[in-house]
């Protein structure tokens, strides 16, 4: 953290820019869950979700002001609100009698409103694609997903900044949601065709490889947030009113990097898979898979969980530029082996299924472990 990084600046990053895209990521579960596997245009839909709430938390807080160059002026935040509905549209219309239409239509005033439209389209299409939601329901999530925004906009990103940098605007309120509305009608159109709705299989079969990737990527998404999140934590504890960047060189030393990544993956991987009924990990847990033991095909013992996730979790804490060459390893072994184990399968003994095949062993129905997965 250099001395002139703000550490507003990072806590907005964690946990605004992350907030919309991780609300989104149940979309991989709820198409796992409805088609019993990731299916093609399903799983197109859950990432272009993934996407555009993504795109809408980029856009909520960047272009983020830099020390010393936002300047307040002490009064009510609620005073540079626009609050006058169609306020800052019906200008508009009193352009085009000044300076024509072709003129109007393509200065900033409208472009504005235009943009504000396209940006919440491709939101309200996924996110109806995804859920089936009614129409009605889907407009009211753009709505309350656009108010949450102006919220942050217009509240210095909920009072992480000392005033607001961008403008709260009931109209941006008015123009997103009619942007969610045409794209969920979009949507609706769209999912009455056969590639929109593919067949349900039992998922019986093992997870497939991408299944599997998507899982570890959740996990590594939520272990590196924890981990970033309480670097900046004790950075500012630290600090305690002084120098930001003097606080970063007393964490710096290697081995408080590595305690405090390893107690990220403890927290956020190894406990949750040590207390869970299934062994599961969050990403796990969303993608409706988990590990078994080889030799009974059961819930893997403590020890086996525990040399999983050291494998797979304890190389990125000690050299996190080593992360490509781990995930590269454990795909390659997945893609290569008949059993689809991976390294840390390998090392620990186990292997991975879906849980509705574990739930059907439970009940003493047969499991298709020779069936690939269309996924």
């Amino acid at each position: 953290m250099g001395p002139d990084l703000h550490v507003d600046t990072l806590v907005t990053a964690v946990l605004t820019v992350a907030l919309l895209p991780l609300a989104a990521l149940p979309a991989l579960g709820v198409v796992v869950r409805r088609y019993g596997r990731l299916a093609g245009w399903p799983l197109l839909a859950a990432l272009g979700l993934l996407a555009s709430a993504s795109a809408l938390a980029a856009f909520t807080v960047f272009p983020l002001p830099r020390p010393g160059q936002l300047v307040c002026d002490g009064g009510s935040v609620v005073a540079g609100w626009q609050l006058l509905p169609l306020g800052s549209i019906l200008p508009i219309v009193g352009d085009v009698g000044e300076v024509g239409l072709v003129s109007a239509l393509t200065g900033f005033a409208f472009l504005q409103v235009f943009l504000n439209v396209v940006l919440f389209a491709p939101f309200g299409f996924f996110l109806h694609q995804v859920t089936r939601w009614r129409i009605a329901t889907v407009v009211a999530a753009s709505a309350g997903t656009s108010i949450l925004i102006e919220l942050a906009q217009g509240t210095g990103v909920f009072g992480l900044y000392p005033c607001p940098y961008r403008m709260l605007d009931v109209d941006d309120v008015l123009v997103n949601t009619l942007g969610g509305a045409l794209g969920a009608l979009l949507s609706r159109a769209v999912a009455s065709r056969a590639f929109a709705n593919p067949v349900p299989v039992p998922d019986l079969a093992p997870p497939s490889a991408p299944r599997r990737a998507f899982a570890l990527v959740v996990d590594l998404l939520a272990v590196t947030t924890v981990s970033f999140a309480t670097t900046v934590v004790i950075v500012v504890t630290l600090a305690d009113g002084g120098s930001l960047s003097a606080a970063q060189e007393r964490i710096d030393h290697a081995v408080i990097s590595i305690a405090i990544n390893l107690a990220a993956g403890l927290a956020v991987v190894l406990v949750p898979s040590l207390l869970a009924r299934d062994a599961t990990t969050p990403g796990q847990l969303l993608l409706n898979i988990a590990p078994v033991d080889v030799d009974h095909g059961g819930r893997p013992h403590r020890g086996r969980l525990a040399t999983r996730w050291a494998v797979r979790w304890v190389p990125w804490a000690i050299i996190p530029s080593l992360l490509p060459v781990l995930l590269v390893g454990e795909l390659l072994s997945v893609l290569a082996r008949r059993d689809r184990r991976s390294l840390s399968d390998l090392a620990s003994g186990t292997a991975m299924r879906s849980r509705p095949a574990l739930a059907a062993a439970r009940a003493g129905a047969p499991r298709d472990d020779a069936v690939e997965d269309p996924a």
